[in-house]
């Protein structure tokens, strides 16, 4: 058990060092550019760990991918505003807001899901919805950017919330796509044909170009961010998820903001008032709630 714990707090700390990556990343390539390389390094990634730990598995999704297709275009989309949101505010500000999209899954699941509906009329949601939007509400009164500011923060913001929204459409339509697929070999697939849809739209750009005028060092970058915060941080959270269940890793991902914040400050030097701090907080017991509410209700299921 404690390996598994282990596995899911490194998970959860690549996560959050891709959330630098990509901050880093936007000064030497456009959104498309780097979401295509980071998504087809991941999902090569992926495909090893697939072929070597479960050959047949992976050859037999390859037999109904059109049930990904919800899945693949929601990813793509999200990635697309996850990036724009999170350059135009900070890392920090992102994985907050971001969080939101817990609330979104479970309003999808009440209208999906009949087990589910219990959960969204509990107490347990509404005051976590509360907290939630009354700390995101707050963290956007008094955030700034890390780049930019004035009208592109607030731009910055409602493409987070987008993004909540697409992360939400993918969690729900993964979990139908799943019900009788292998979760990694799906999500290969996943990854591997929403980084190829970037393709058209980095030549498009002329951002592709890009990798022949910067640094070795900026490329290979580029390539490891996509294997290490895409690749192996949701290979490590296929491995916690088997050993500990969904309902811990989901807990223990509310430190997702927290590293990111920390990584942010040492990285960029974000600063962090202590407005920003009690609105996290907020935010953070408001998304625990949520999930605590909603892992009950499942298990009562």
């Amino acid at each position: 058990m404690k390996l598994a714990v282990f596995a899911e707090l490194l998970a959860i700390f690549l996560w959050s060092l891709g959330n630098i990556f990509v901050a880093y990343l936007n000064l030497f390539f456009d959104n498309y550019t780097q979401n295509l390389f980071r998504y087809i390094s991941a999902a090569l990634t992926l495909l090893i760990c697939s072929l070597f730990l479960n050959r047949n598995g992976y050859l037999n999704s390859l037999k109904n991918l059109k049930v990904l297709l919800i899945p693949v275009l929601s990813v793509f989309i999200f990635q697309i505003f996850i990036v724009y949101g999170l350059v135009f505010t900070t890392p920090t500000v992102a994985t907050l807001i971001t969080r939101l999209s817990v609330i979104f899954v479970d309003m999808l699941s009440f209208f999906l899901f009949s087990e589910e509906k219990v959960a969204i009329s509990s107490k347990g949601f509404i005051t976590g919805t509360l907290l939630s939007f009354s700390g995101v509400s707050g963290i956007i009164l008094t955030g700034s950017g890390l780049f930019y500011s004035g009208e592109l923060f607030l731009t910055g913001v409602v493409f987070l919330l987008l993004a909540s929204t697409f992360w939400a459409i993918y969690t729900v339509s993964v979990k139908i796509a799943l019900r009788n697929s292998d979760p990694l070999s799906a999500t290969v697939n996943i990854f591997l044909f929403s980084g190829i849809m970037y393709l058209p739209f980095s030549t498009l750009t002329g951002g592709i170009h890009e990798v022949f005028n910067v640094e070795l060092t900026i490329n290979l970058l580029l390539i490891v961010s996509g294997i290490l915060s895409i690749g192996f941080a949701n290979f490590l959270n296929y491995y916690a998820i088997g050993r500990l269940g969904a309902s811990l890793p989901a807990n223990l991902q509310i430190l997702l903001p927290v590293f990111t914040g920390i990584l942010s400050v040492i990285i960029f030097g974000e600063t962090v008032s202590t407005h920003k701090m009690f609105f996290s907080l907020l935010t953070l017991i408001g998304c625990w709630l949520i999930i605590k509410t909603s892992t009950k209700a499942g298990v009562e299921n």
